[in-house]
């Protein structure tokens, strides 16, 4: 005798609900990360943080899942996707192309100080850190052919660094830069490596 295969139930709701929930759960630990750092943020904070239970926040992910989730949820209009094609035709769209970029880093400054804490002690985001670093260096190269320029690893890797987490942090928060003097010499630098003529 042959058991029946159990049906599998499917409904749009229930799946759009869990989407909202591992959503809310994951915004939930990026403020968290952001604001106690990842080792002192535990399972079970982001779950009482949340108002969900503990066995919701490990559905959504193992800590390292969440971090990355969330680290990735900062970056809304992705600073790492600098659109090269639109600065090669004006320098004087530098600016406000870096502006955007900067406010993606700013806003974000706090969970990527988390995860590159994390990345330190948890060989799981040290990996994760690493491929995003890859990724994103092959990203600025594909620009750069896009638009018709050289793309040399060298001009990947200065574009890549202009607008880092890393040098908005130290210019910003070290070295005390206002924001805009921030972007205005990122737009300067950039133009210099680009080869770009003055407006």
């Amino acid at each position: 005798m042959t058991i029946p295969e159990r049906r599998r139930y499917s409904s749009p709701v229930r799946a759009a609900r869990a989407r909202q929930t591992r959503a809310h759960v994951v915004a939930t630990a990026g403020r968290l990360f952001a604001e106690r750092g990842y080792a002192g943020t535990s399972m079970r904070q982001i779950a009482a943080a949340a108002g969900v239970s503990l066995e919701t926040v490990t559905q959504a992910g193992r800590k390292a899942d969440l971090l990355l989730a969330a680290f990735q949820e900062g970056f809304a209009g992705d600073p790492d996707a600098v659109n090269l094609d639109a600065l090669v035709g004006s320098a004087a769209e530098l600016p406000v192309v870096v502006g955007r970029v900067a406010e993606g880093v700013r806003r974000s400054l706090p969970i990527w100080r988390a995860f590159t804490t994390a990345a330190m002690a948890d060989p799981a985001v040290a990996a994760v850190r690493a491929k995003l670093a890859v990724a994103r260096r092959a990203e600025i190269v594909a620009r750069l052919e896009a638009a018709g320029m050289p793309a040399s690893g060298r001009l990947a890797d200065a574009i890549g660094l202009l607008t880092s987490h890393e040098a908005y942090d130290h210019l910003t928060a070290v070295c005390g830069w206002p924001h805009e003097d921030y972007v205005t010499w990122t737009a300067e630098a950039i133009q210099a490596q680009l080869g770009l003529g003055g407006s």
